[in-house]
């Protein structure tokens, strides 16, 4: 098993956040999470990524568990978060914006080949068509988030966590995120895909986890599941 959190229970004053969560994710699936807002998915995934500590239970990847609340940790495991709202610099470089953070800035101008061949292989193994010298803000939506998907493989990702990632793209742009997804995950990564899109989850999850208030109330495989079952 890639990932397992098993009893995760987070509260905030005068709210149960999670209820004793579990969840289980394997190698080359995506494993979507659907809830109404206010379900839980946004602070299991916190937990997951150090930005929040849980009160109760414990992480694991690939046997070997994770410490709480230390998102350099998650990292270092091999969990990236994209975010519905990107974390990049409009005024800088696709290249600068995936070295910053992940290269020393003392050695910017020394790893910058380096790092411009890295980004091209990776860009490469997963079909992320990518110009390293375009200026950010010159950039689509769905560029940009192309660009939060390669920072993550750049720094070494096998499980990605989509947070709505179709929210903020046009039909063409999911399309082409979703043959993204399916190369992914062909090559070993997993995805744990968020979303409200119900249609969307039965199409590419390969599982779906579904929470109400704070519980897991159910987790089924996507053949054979209907939206109104979910």
């Amino acid at each position: 098993m890639l990932l397992e959190m098993r009893n995760i229970r987070k509260t905030f004053p005068g709210v149960v956040a999670l209820d004793r969560v579990n969840l289980r994710v394997q190698a080359g699936e995506i494993h979507a999470i659907v809830g109404e807002n206010g379900a839980g998915k946004s602070t299991l995934m916190s937990i997951l990524f150090g930005h929040y500590v849980a009160d109760e239970g414990r992480i694991e990847v690939m046997g070997q568990p994770l410490p709480p609340g230390q998102p350099r940790a998650s990292l270092a495991a091999g969990i990236g978060m994209v975010h519905q709202h990107f974390a990049l610099a409009d005024n800088l470089s696709v290249l600068d914006n995936i070295m910053v953070g992940s290269e020393s800035l003392l050695r910017l101008k020394s790893a910058k080949r380096q790092a411009r061949a890295k980004l091209v292989e990776v860009a490469r193994q997963f079909g992320l068509v990518v110009d390293p010298d375009a200026r950010v803000g010159n950039l689509s939506v769905g560029e940009r988030q192309r660009v939060e998907i390669l920072k993550a493989l750049y720094r070494g990702a096998r499980i990605l966590i989509l947070d709505e990632p179709t929210a903020v793209l046009t039909p063409q742009e999911s399309e082409a995120l979703f043959a993204t997804l399916s190369q992914m995950v062909a090559q070993g990564l997993s995805i744990i895909f968020i979303s409200h899109k119900l249609g969307e989850v039965l199409r590419v999850a390969d599982r779906v986890a579904v929470l109400r208030h704070g519980k897991l109330v159910a987790e089924a495989p996507t053949a054979g599941t209907t939206q109104a079952q979910l």
